[in-house]
């Protein structure tokens, strides 16, 4: 740090001797319009000396005096040379040229946009660092801002994975992620978390690898919807391609130095209602302490069907024996009386904080740039005992002679500690399964806290066998769980470029890239000995190395005034390796808190896989133009892959699209742009490693020799790629010079030949096949509006608003279009997800309701409503809808930006919903009946439940049941009681933002301070307890099931950022 102090402190002597000898200008840079134009550059010609315009168009600086001539630019805007003088009025004119946007697109090659014949979405990197402090995967701040893309990312999951889905679900058990691309570099995005935690069950989320991206880098991101657009990216793209540009360095006066730091704060805003009128067990009994007589509770019972509360009552609670043992059992245990917590489970969680610093260097001339960034995010979770520490470093450089060649390189080095991930799904150390699903209403927080350990390291708990007994019968206390049950992990990762650019001849130049994506991920996972499980401890190491050499030639070719020719042609070898070392303890540890493998009661278990995959190919794009009102584009790329067998492991890629631009041929003042284009394109995708050859694993020692037995799952020699055919229409508008704009989707897709292991009889020595059987089709449209309907000098309102909507369909499983089924997992319990031919993929199949010819629930004599002797489809875990309303309020230089997104059409199923239920915790287990007496209260009183439906007969029910019969049958009847709409609206992001006017100071050149905040409030849901967001499992497939959701929060900051 004294060193960067040192160079910096020298290099701004240097600019102050620069200034010796100097002339002061100033002026004002104006539109077509009057009005001024903010962040114009101004640099004096044959120097690097400059400034840009502040908010109202002005700037000032002191330039060598034997210098007279300025250069004004703004993109989008003719370039000016003026005579320098004291008093400047300088007008900017849009550039027609320019004007026709450039966007990126695969393979890293620029287009203008006009020309496209499919849909692209352009997101600016600030979107990502608005809200930085309040998101720790920094993809979750794309949500609602692009149409067709559907987040879903867990708030308050330290860390956690997010599902990123484009245009719905093409393969039923492959990956269904887009494409990440880092500045042509394909980076891994998928997750790690096991099966159990996908499906509801315990489990961390340890996330997604996509979160790596550090959003003070990132300049643009194009999303490539469809296979029309990402046909050039082969196999891995058939799901779309997210394309992320990052920052390179910039010209201007000196050295730019860009320090940006924010300050964040995480607060539980969602939790379930808990009720507070009874407490625990089933009774207070006495018992003999001492020689005296003392009320106790049952604590053995993990349920809160106890008795109502009342203050007059005194009784022995957990922590009154708790602290009487831990005081040696001296005198008598004191009484506490029998009333609701002070600390509720609101208490628990704490206020998160993140706080997030970045600089950067930038320097850029005429045949060289780089750019050096460094950043630090240092969060602190609400959960106690949660932190994650992340540190990047990215360096990007260039350096060409402008005639012959350019050299390029980028790379991102990572690093990323994490410590007390929460247990997600119904797990043993998910605080909220005993929070919310099994507990005692009467426990309060203060109490677990203050005592979770007793002075002989052993466990503190409530949930003892019996009073004189202090071993826990099912739950650790939570405090336990968060600081002695706690994970931690690490992860290091590399990725990055290197390359040449070299002009062969006027028109045409060739570039060669080598692309390199590296990670080592190291988890830890303990259970400490005196937890209520068996104590243990895990170790998982996984390292993945992924090598892409790339070769293309481009040629841009104009023939004579109406006809264009854009073509490229190239190979792409690509080349990963994928390593698993796993080992854990068994039968328990035999020191307590010492964790490793050697300190296990019995020969730890291990387990070791390898994997390797390549895929070789070749691809061509060509893009004709007729008078700039008519284009087409043709692709082909040809992929030859290793995973699958030889005869079929070669799948081509056509794709053509065109455009017609009839705001060329109709010309109106009023008329930007209006444009048709059409598209048709085939992409492919292949299988996983080792999914063609029957595979054996190490079993056990027989007669002191190894032994191993074949995979459960049956291999195929003979599968195919999958094949998705897409065909995409769409419309695109711009009038009133960009004050009124549209963008309109309608796509069609079809995947057929899915890869998908189905289920086989045990008889034949397998319990699945792998086999292309399905086929999954998705319709839908997008659209996007945007519109300013106010623009002054001073004042800005601008809007944009996001629709898509998404219809997906099982076609058939192998050749049955009506009843084919494919179990993708069983939920914990009740349900399970699937795949049903005539179906959205991702099924809830569950028991529903028994419905008369009216339509009325049938209620069973007992009192409990009826369920149907099988599962059938209760809804897919998809939404069908997804929108976003964005409003952006300028005034001068302050910014209010507010956005609204929500989603409609899905449905998931709820384990804390029927646990919560079952054992009297939920707010629904308390209260008045319809005839206004406890439902609690003995039927014979006028308490119970009575259930709304008829009878077989017809005739309405009348048997009132009491309320823990009731709650009983949350659990033994109809599965759909527990299955809710997942729609949701949200007001997903705040921002305000203020660009300080610097026209006094000479060495800051921008100072933006900004406050925002994020998921502050939800509305329309479907069960008012839960966050159908936190449903959300993982990035994988496995979606619906709610096993266990942590409490989703709210997120508020505040940002600076300073320019030298």
């Amino acid at each position: 740090m004294r060193r960067l102090m040192m160079v910096l402190a020298c290099i701004l002597a240097s600019i102050g001797l620069s200034l010796a000898q100097t002339t002061r200008v100033y002026g004002k840079v104006v539109d077509d319009t009057g009005e001024g134009v903010i962040g114009a550059s101004v640099v004096v010609k044959g120097t690097t000396v400059g400034t840009v315009t502040d908010v109202d168009g002005k700037f000032s600086m002191n330039i060598p005096s034997d210098k007279k001539t300025l250069i004004v630019s703004l993109l989008g805007m003719k370039t000016q040379e003026v005579t320098a003088g004291p008093d400047l009025n300088i007008l900017l004119q849009d550039d027609a040229q320019v004007m026709q946007e450039v966007v990126v697109t695969a393979l890293g090659i620029t287009k203008e946009k006009k020309a496209l014949g499919y849909a692209v979405a352009d997101v600016s990197g600030d979107e990502l660092i608005k809200t930085r402090g309040g998101v720790t995967n920094p993809i979750n701040a794309l949500a609602g801002k692009v149409a067709g893309l559907q987040i879903n990312g867990a708030s308050g999951n330290l860390g956690g994975s997010s599902k990123v889905l484009l245009r719905g679900v093409k393969s039923l058990t492959g990956n269904n992620q887009p494409l990440f691309v880092i500045d042509g570099v394909p980076v891994e995005g998928q997750d790690y978390n096991s099966t159990d935690t996908q499906r509801g069950a315990g489990g961390y989320d340890y996330g997604n690898l996509i979160q790596d991206i550090n959003p003070d880098d990132v300049a643009d991101i194009s999303v490539l919807k469809g296979p029309n657009a990402s046909a050039l990216y082969g196999s891995r793209a058939a799901n779309g391609v997210i394309m992320i540009t990052t920052k390179k360095g910039t010209k201007g006066a000196g050295l730019g130095i860009s320090v940006n730091s924010s300050i964040g704060f995480e607060v539980v805003n969602k939790l379930p209602k808990l009720q507070r009128e009874y407490g625990g067990g089933s009774a207070l009994t006495q018992q003999t302490i001492n020689g005296k007589q003392f009320l106790v509770l049952d604590y053995d019972l993990d349920e809160s069907w106890g008795p109502k509360y009342d203050p007059s009552i005194q009784y022995v609670s957990w922590y009154d024996l708790a602290k009487w043992e831990a005081g040696g059992k001296v005198g008598d245990p004191t009484t506490s009386a029998w009333v609701a917590p002070k600390h509720d489970v609101k208490d628990f969680f704490e206020t998160g904080t993140s706080f997030t610093n970045n600089i950067s260097l930038s320097k850029a001339t005429d045949v060289s740039s780089i750019r050096v960034s460094y950043t630090n995010m240092s969060v602190n979770g609400y959960l106690p005992n949660s932190k994650l520490d992340k540190n990047s470093f990215n360096v990007a450089g260039t350096l060409k002679d402008n005639k012959y060649y350019e050299l390029f390189t980028n790379v991102t080095y990572l690093n990323q500690a994490a410590t007390g991930r929460p247990e997600t799904g119904y797990g043993d150390n998910n605080v909220m399964v005993k929070f919310v699903q099994w507990g005692q209403r009467q426990l309060d927080m203060k109490e677990l806290k203050d005592l979770y350990i007793m002075p002989d390291g052993t466990q503190a708990g409530w949930n003892r066998t019996s009073w004189s007994n202090p071993k826990l019968a099912y739950s650790n206390n939570p405090y336990w769980s968060r600081y002695k049950n706690y994970q931690n992990d690490t992860r290091d990762r590399l990725y990055g470029n290197v390359g040449i650019k070299v002009n062969l001849l006027p028109g045409l130049k060739a570039q060669y890239k080598a692309n390199l994506d590296y990670y080592s991920d190291k988890q830890y996972e303990r259970k400490a000995v005196y937890s209520q499980e068996e104590a243990g401890y895990t170790e998982i190491n996984r390292q993945q190395h992924e090598l892409n050499h790339e070769f293309l030639l481009m040629y841009n070719g104009r023939f004579n005034e109406k006809y264009t020719l854009d073509a490229n042609a190239g190979g792409n070898i690509m080349y990963r390796t994928y390593e698993y070392i796993m080992g854990e303890s068994v039968g328990g540890l035999v020191l307590p808190d010492f964790y490793n493998l050697s300190n296990s009661v019995s020969t730890p278990k291990a387990s070791n896989k390898l994997t390797r995959k390549s895929i070789n190919s070749l691809f061509g794009n060509a893009t004709f133009g007729y008078d700039g009102k008519v284009y087409v584009d043709v692709s082909l790329r040809n992929d030859w892959s290793s995973t699958l067998p030889k005869g079929n492991n070669s799948f081509l890629y056509p794709s053509i699209t065109g455009s017609f631009l009839i705001s060329e041929v109709v010309k109106k003042d009023w008329l930007d742009l209006a444009k048709v284009r059409l598209g048709w394109a085939k992409v492919g995708n292949d299988t996983d490693p080792y999914n063609i050859n029957d595979i054996y694993t190490f079993y056990a020692s027989f007669n002191d020799l190894p032994a191993y037995v074949a995979s459960t799952t049956k291999r195929n020699e003979n599968l195919k790629p999958e094949q998705t055919y897409s065909y995409e229409f769409g419309l695109e508008g711009s009038f009133f010079k960009n004050r009124l704009g549209f963008d309109f989707s309608l796509y069609s897709s079809e995947t057929r030949d899915n890869i998908v292991p189905l289920s086989l009889s045990g008889a034949t020595g397998y319990t699945a096949y792998y086999l292309n059987a399905a086929t999954i089709q998705n319709k839908g449209f997008e659209l996007m509006l945007q519109g300013t309907p106010v623009q002054t000098k001073d004042f800005e309102w601008s809007i944009t608003g996001t629709l898509s909507g998404n219809k997906n369909k099982v076609k058939e499983i192998l050749g049955n279009s009506t009843d084919g089924y494919l179990r993708l997992t069983n939920a914990p319990f009740k349900v399970e997800i699937g795949a049903l031919a005539g179906k959205e993929y991702g099924v809830i199949m569950g028991t529903d309701y028994v419905y008369d010819d009216n339509g009325n629930k049938v209620v069973t004599a007992s009192g409990v409503y009826a369920s149907t002797d099988k599962n059938v489809a209760l809804g897919s875990a998809y939404p069908k809808t997804l929108w976003g309303l964005s409003n952006s309020f300028r005034y001068k230089g302050l910014t209010l930006s507010v956005l609204f997104n929500g989603q409609f059409g899905g449905k998931y199923f709820s384990t804390s919903n029927m646990w919560g239920i079952y054992s009297g915790m939920l707010e629904e287990t308390v209260g008045l009946n319809e005839l206004g007496n406890p439902k609690r209260d003995a039927v014979a009183d006028g308490g119970g439940i009575l259930l709304p439906g008829v009878h077989a007969d017809g005739t309405p029910n009348t048997t009132r049941i009491s309320a823990t019969r009731w709650a009983s049958s949350i659990y033994s009847g109809p599965a759909a009681q527990n299955v809710f709409k997942s729609d949701f609206i949200k007001l997903r992001e705040i921002t305000l933002s203020y660009d300080v006017p610097l026209t006094s100071t000479k060495y800051i050149k921008g100072l933006k301070l900004s406050a925002y905040g994020r998921n502050l409030a939800m509305f329309g849901l479907d069960n008012k307890n839960f966050d159908p967001e936190m449903a959300t499992t993982s990035s994988g497939n496995i979606q619906g099931v709610e096993g266990g959701a942590l409490p989703s929060t709210a997120n508020f900051g505040f940002n600076v950022g300073v320019q030298f």
